[in-house]
């Protein structure tokens, strides 16, 4: 049964984040990797470090986009990422 978006909230607070995306921005390892670790698990959980508010949410929507991912929750300068 597939999980609402707002169960799929839920379950995003309480996951650590293992992705931390660096000055470097989005480059094609990050994508690996999160494409990687979203196979794994339903979730990753990302870090945008060194980002402005309004651009998380740009970023937040390139890294959906290439990952092949829902964009679930933005927060501060934290994405959060389900399978498709």
């Amino acid at each position: 049964m597939d999980k609402t978006l707002k169960e799929k909230k839920k379950v995003a607070v309480n996951l650590e984040a293992t992705i931390r995306m660096g000055k470097s921005g989005v480059t094609q390892s990050l994508i690996d990797e999160i494409k990687d670790q979203i196979k794994r698990r339903d979730a990753v959980k990302i870090k945008l470090l060194g980002t402005k508010r309004e651009e998380t949410k740009i970023i937040a929507s390139e890294l959906a986009e290439r990952c092949n991912a829902n964009l679930i929750d933005v927060r501060g300068n934290t994405v959060v990422l389900w399978k498709k």
